[in-house]
Order: structure tokens, then C-alpha cells, then sequence
């Protein structure tokens, strides 16, 4: 006899049960998935528009440059590369970047070479960093153009406090910024003023960072303070310092507030780094085509001085790692 088995429709419901489940849970994720985060999408829809701005204007800008722009000219033509030909035929745009890059280069190594020092000062704790301490953000926090009037009036051939320091030491007065032999390093002074402190706070939190343990080790094994900081300390901030020489080169090379406030790129064309040239050729002399070239080409020494720093710094990074 041959025996039938049948299955109710209840003995079935818990499989067929979670393969609803499995089902309707993997739709609520896709559902969540394709979700568009609004929330999200406002917070950074400011910064975006920001950053388009900036680029509509910097492609307009290129745009300036490749024609002869001029205020007081019904037409505006197209012209190619012909101002940033005629800018290279003159020798006063070479002079512009000589002098951008001079400035820039020895502003940076000895802004280094001296927050070096001042943050060494600061990690060995002695008094005169406890005293150091509260005052070195004060050149930092000081508007650029404030600094270069209060500089310039420091610097005053006749009536200036540094002429006055340097005769009670028996030197003779000196044309800070009217002397086209020291206007340059006399703005490079300011600058290495301004922002050494900078360079200072990034490798003191550096030197932060190296424990104890290696000095120690160090210490042991005969090293004295000098050797230990050459071979040790030295090798683990190197890329802390190259990091700030990265921001403070690209800074220095569009550098505008404290030449202009001081010197206004002379006298002559002492101190004309190209950022004040483009100011000048562009709103005093009108000539905005040509003076938008001008920018272009210090953006252009801006991005390869950047990439050739970013690339050292990674050299450093792994050699330190």
C-alpha cells in the first residue's frame, strides 16, 4: 500500500518566512544606499561653489593675459602669447624674477634656520623660553601691512630706531630701503621677522614628538648633545621643516603686502618681485592683459617651487621612516 505524505502549508511558513526577510532587508539597504545624503550635499555645497569661484576666476585671469586688455579700449583682441613674449624681451622681467626668487628662497632657509634654533631653545626649558613663549605669536598675528609702516618707520634714514642702535655701536647710518644695495635684504629682514615664528612652533611640536627613550639611547652609547641632535633629533624633524618650507616658499613667492607697504618694489627696480610688478603694470599703468601675465608666470614658478618641495619632503618621510 502506498503512503502519501502531505505537507501543511504551516511547516513551510518559517523558511519561506526568512527568505521574506532576507529579501526585504537586502531592498531596505539598497534603498539606503542609493539614498542621496542631503544633508551632506548642503554642508559642502558652500565650500564647492567657493572653490569654483576661485577657479572661474584664476581660468579668466589666463584668459586676461592671452589679450591686450587695456582700460580705456573699446576692443579687446586676442593675442596669443605675444605679451608673455614681449614681457621676456625686457630686461626688467628678469630682474622681477631674480628678485622673486632671491626673496624668497633666503626669507625661507633662514626663517628655518633660525626657528630651528628658537625651537631647540624652547624644548630645552630654560627660563628665557619660558619668557620667549608668550611673545613669539606677536609678529604672526599683526596685519602685513601693519608690519611693513611699522618697519619702514624703523628703518627711517633720519629719524629711524635701528640707525640710532647701529651709532651707539659707532656705525655709520645706513639707507635701509632707500639704498637699492640694501633694500632687498632689508625687506627679506622683515619678512624673516614676520614669520620665523611659524617655522618655530611647527618644529618645537616636532621635537615634541621624539620620546625621551632615543635620547636616552643615545646618551649610553657616548653621544653628546651635539651628535645626538645632528643624528637624531635633526633627522626626525627634517620633515616638519620641510612641510613649513613648503607653505612659507609658496607664501614668499606671491609675497605683495610687506614690499608694497614698504618699498613699493624700489627704488628702481630693487626690490620689483613680480607680484608687485603685476599690481603695477595692471592698476597704475592700466595695462591688464600685460598684467595678467605677469601673475600667470609667478603662478607658474609657485607650482614648479611647490612640486620640487612636496617631493623633497617625501624623500625625507621615507627616509625617516
Amino acid at each position: 500500500m502506498t503512503s502519501h505524505v502531505s505537507y501543511s502549508p504551516t511547516e513551510i511558513t518559517p523558511a519561506n518566512s526568512t527568505a521574506q526577510q532576507q529579501s526585504s532587508s537586502g531592498a531596505d539597504e539598497d534603498k539606503s544606499e542609493s539614498k542621496i545624503d542631503w544633508v551632506s550635499l548642503v554642508v559642502i555645497a558652500p565650500a564647492v561653489l567657493i572653490l569654483l569661484g576661485f577657479l572661474l576666476l584664476f581660468f579668466y585671469g589666463v584668459y586676461q593675459s592671452l589679450t591686450d586688455l587695456r582700460l580705456g579700449r573699446p576692443t579687446v583682441r586676442f593675442v596669443g602669447l605675444a605679451n608673455y613674449v614681449a614681457l621676456m624681451k625686457t630686461g626688467d622681467f628678469w630682474n622681477n624674477v631674480r628678485v622673486t626668487v632671491a626673496y624668497a628662497v633666503t626669507a625661507v632657509a633662514l626663517q628655518a634656520v633660525i626657528g630651528l634654533a628658537i625651537a631647540k631653545l624652547f624644548a630645552s626649558g630654560v627660563v628665557l623660553a619660558r619668557l620667549l613663549r608668550p611673545v613669539i605669536l606677536l609678529p604672526l598675528v599683526l596685519p602685513p601691512m601693519s608690519v611693513a609702516l611699522m618697519w619702514t618707520t624703523m628703518m627711517n634714514p633720519q629719524g629711524g630706531i635701528l640707525n640710532y642702535l647701529l651709532s651707539l655701536v659707532g656705525i655709520a647710518p645706513l639707507g635701509w630701503i632707500s639704498d637699492p644695495a640694501m633694500s632687498l635684504f632689508s625687506v627679506i629682514l622683515i619678512d624673516v621677522w614676520t614669520y620665523t615664528p611659524f617655522f618655530a612652533l611647527i618644529i618645537f611640536a616636532g621635537l615634541q614628538g621624539i620620546t625621551d627613550d632615543l635620547r636616552e639611547a643615545a646618551r649610553i652609547n657616548g653621544a653628546k648633545s651635539w651628535a645626538t641632535f645632528v643624528h637624531i633629533e635633526l633627522p626626525l624633524v627634517a620633515p616638519y621643516i620641510m612641510l613649513a618650507g613648503l607653505f612659507r616658499l609658496i607664501e614668499s613667492l606671491n609675497q605683495f603686502d610687506i614690499i608694497f607697504g614698504t618699498t613699493q618694489g624700489g627704488p628702481g627696480n630693487s626690490t620689483s618681485a613680480l607680484s608687485v610688478q603685476a599690481y603695477i603694470t595692471a592698476f597704475q599703468n592700466l595695462t591688464f592683459g600685460r598684467g595678467a601675465a605677469l601673475m600667470v608666470v609667478n603662478w607658474l614658478i609657485v607650482l614648479v617651487a611647490a612640486l620640487v618641495m612636496v617631493k623633497l619632503w617625501q624623500a625625507v618621510r621615507r627616509r625617516v621612516s
